[in-house]
């Protein structure tokens, strides 16, 4: 199965890095009914990825 998205644009909550996110958990934004989180890369801190943010 294909995801729909190639990559979802984040920002870190604790210290305001801002990247753009393009691995294998993208598949899974729409399946689940749970938030799907991702690290940061800067503060390693948990990022929930949102669906208006995915293209």
């Amino acid at each position: 199965m294909q995801s729909q998205y190639t990559s979802c644009r984040l920002t870190c909550h604790r210290c305001s890095h801002a990247w753009t996110y393009m691995g294998i958990r993208l598949a899974s934004l729409n399946r689940l009914s749970r938030p799907v989180k991702v690290q940061c890369p800067r503060c390693k801190a948990r990022v929930a990825m949102e669906v208006k943010n995915a293209k």
